[in-house]
């Protein structure tokens, strides 16, 4: 009994300096664990997303990379726009955006670095059905630069691992950190409706968009045939054990979240 309760006491002691470094999300405003220094993730960010431009093609077609630039751009007016009209201090959130598109053709995917970067795969461009659906991606990853969702994830991690000292990965694998995940990324999906209304692009084909996907991978899922039963049940796993929600969850959500913003902000769209 004393051992736990001197357990829980260094515990509480070493928690009280990360319990103070809670900040606000823009937008949502919700309160999330943010301890880790802007200077020291970026010097990673840099170095991982550097490395990782080396290691791969990006796309020769102009017109393809003008159009996402673009998209991208209309988009950071859009996230200044927003912050001009809740009169918010921009200075924090005026970041050095640099958009890319890989020449990867298999992997529908984009992805944002803490330094705001922002990566896009030839093949998720062209999955798209218009500018819109771009502007949605897009809004999404810089939803999730400007929330410091990275920054939030490397807080909770090593406070995780302070206050358990180090034990019980899995539980928190399953019970901690997925769960937050998810919340990021709705968080994301919220932000990049925000956004992409503000730039001027139709939030509902957002939602289109994941519809789109869903049907996708269950195509793929029918004609794809493997006999480990391993892959067959990470396939069919519920939504608890994914980082990301459902596409089919996260449509629903996305269109209300359109006719709320839509009525919130007609008069600046």
């Amino acid at each position: 009994m004393k051992r736990r309760f001197f357990f829980r006491f260094i515990s509480y002691l070493l928690s009280l300096p990360l319990i103070s470094s809670c900040t606000k999300v823009p937008v949502t405003n919700r309160t999330q664990l943010n301890f880790v220094p802007d200077k020291w993730i970026r010097w990673i960010s840099d170095k991982y997303y550097y490395d990782y431009l080396d290691d791969n093609f990006l796309i020769q077609d102009v017109d393809m990379y003008n159009r996402v630039y673009d998209i991208g751009l209309k988009i950071q007016l859009a996230i200044k726009k927003y912050f001009e009209i809740k009169k918010l201090d921009f200075s924090k959130y005026n970041l050095d955006y640099e958009i890319n598109v890989v020449d990867d053709k298999r992997n529908l995917n984009a992805f944002a670095m803490a330094n705001a970067k922002i990566v896009f795969f030839r093949r998720i461009v062209e999955f798209c059905d218009n500018d819109d659906q771009i502007a949605a991606i897009m809004g999404h990853e810089m939803g999730h630069v400007i929330s410091k969702h990275i920054h939030e994830r490397i807080s909770h991690r090593f406070t995780w691992d302070v206050l358990t000292l180090g034990i019980a990965e899995i539980f928190a694998e399953l019970g901690f950190f997925l769960p937050w995940s998810r919340k990021q990324e709705s968080e994301a999906d919220y932000l990049g409706v925000v956004f992409m209304t503000l730039a001027g692009y139709d939030p509902n084909e957002a939602a289109v968009f994941w519809e789109k996907l869903y049907d996708y991978q269950q195509k793929v899922k029918k004609y794809r045939s493997n006999p480990d039963l391993i892959v067959k049940i990470k396939r069919n796993l519920p939504e608890f054990t994914s980082t990301h929600p459902f596409p089919e969850n996260r449509s629903k959500k996305i269109r209300d979240w359109a006719k709320e913003v839509n009525n919130e902000f007609k008069d600046y769209i």
